[in-house]
């Protein structure tokens, strides 16, 4: 019989991002001893990335760690979203609160690094051990165990490994036989965080292109009055920018788009803007093997169109969790794990791809013709079955009764 989880051999964690915090948290919740390595320290990872949403299907999974009071007191609750054109006109509403289900957390949108430091205060009051500063670089396994190698030289002994370290998991990168090619979407995202809303009303995620310049982007409140927004374009990965021209490239970019991303670009402070290329991974149905499986963008990094990709890393941290309490059999319990989430995510993932690869049309009467007349019906149409199914929470945390539909 394989060696169950102990507390001398716990489940290891590599990478202490969202989904690794979570699997930490709900592990512990359910009695399983934890330790989680992490390349980077605690102030470092709370200054990561810009704000995002997190959809009900992973509020309400966050809910059922005990999480929902903080969450709602952090982050601001969205009721759906607005998509306009450059000339501010409405091309679509989202009515995506519609489609949450019953007794589910609301939607919530909250900066990275406060949901990080919630993720964290909670893991450290429930006694879980983050080590900082400790690169997870490969791993040795056989019957009774793994070992965890750090970059030091130093190792760790386990009963499981997780690899929650991100695209370029080194965990992935061994369990595959080398770290596949990050595929890049064309695209590169400038964000911040505005400290004033800049009149934008709490509670909807607003979207704006420019069909001229095929800028885009999105604004939305993440709690305190403060407004998180991005800007993407078409930019070749290859660009390095000094961070002292990020602001004034988002200023650039943000000018044909009248009104609210000027006006957020210009509140925000210089040294808060970040650039961050869009790349993700070519899908794969392997996870794991034996007693090491993976877990959030190392497992299935996606594009962020959706906003699911934390979505999903918080929905395999629940399951994962669920999967392994009170198993015996610590390795059928880590492909009982896959087998539940592989199907889930690849659904997931099949519908970001479709807005990723949808054609760019040049002809102007064809493109106001799908923009003014097509699009709105088709996504007023098909936003009920995408938002239910997206919004669906992880089971067993939560029944699957009808869908509720609120206005």
């Amino acid at each position: 019989m394989p060696t169950p989880p102990s507390p001398s051999r716990p489940v290891l964690i590599a990478g202490a991002g969202i989904g690794g915090l979570t699997a930490a948290l709900g592990l512990t919740r359910r009695g399983v001893p934890v330790e989680v390595y992490e390349r980077r320290r605690t102030g470092d990872i709370f200054m990561a990335g810009s704000g995002l949403t997190i959809w009900s299907n992973a509020t309400t999974a966050l809910g059922a760690l005990g999480l929902e009071d903080a969450l709602l007191a952090r982050g601001e609750p969205v009721r759906g979203g607005t998509s306009v054109n450059e000339h501010e006109h409405v091309i679509y509403r989202m009515r995506t609160a519609r489609y949450t289900w019953p007794g589910s957390v609301p939607s919530v949108s909250i900066s990275r690094g406060d949901l990080i430091e919630l993720l964290v205060e909670a893991c450290q009051e429930a006694g879980v051990t983050i080590h900082e500063g400790q690169r997870c670089v490969g791993y040795d396994q056989d019957a009774d165990g793994v070992v965890l190698k750090l970059e030091d030289g130093s190792t760790v002994q386990g009963s499981v490994l997780i690899g929650a370290d991100g695209i370029r998991s080194a965990i992935l990168a061994q369990l595959h036989g080398g770290l596949p090619d990050p595929l890049y979407t064309g695209r590169s995202t400038y964000r911040g965080i505005s400290p004033t809303p800049e009149g934008l009303d709490p509670g909807t995620v607003y979207m704006f292109h420019h069909a001229g310049t095929r800028v885009g982007g999105g604004a939305w409140h993440v709690g305190r009055g403060r407004v998180a927004w991005t800007l993407s374009c078409a930019a070749d990965p290859s660009e390095r920018e000094d961070p002292s021209v990020l602001k004034e490239r988002a200023t650039e970019l943000a000018r044909p788009l009248p009104g609210l991303p000027s006006r957020l670009v210009a509140a925000t402070d210089a040294d808060a803007v970040i650039r961050t290329d869009i790349f993700y991974h070519d899908w794969r149905e392997r996870w794991g093997d034996g007693r090491v499986t993976l877990l959030g963008d190392a497992a299935h990094a996606m594009p962020t169109d959706l906003g699911q990709g934390a979505c999903q890393a918080i929905e395999d941290a629940v399951v994962l969790a669920d999967s392994l309490a009170g198993r015996d059999d610590p390795v059928a319990a880590l492909r009982t794990y896959e087998q539940r989430r592989i199907p889930r995510v690849r659904w997931v993932r099949e519908q970001v791809m479709r807005l990723v690869k949808w054609p760019q049309i040049n002809n102007r009467v064809v493109k106001w013709l799908v923009t003014k007349v097509i699009a709105p019906v088709v996504i007023a149409v098909k936003q009920r079955t995408l938002w239910r199914e997206l919004q669906r929470p992880p089971v067993p945390w939560t029944t699957r009764p009808a869908v509720r539909e609120t206005r």
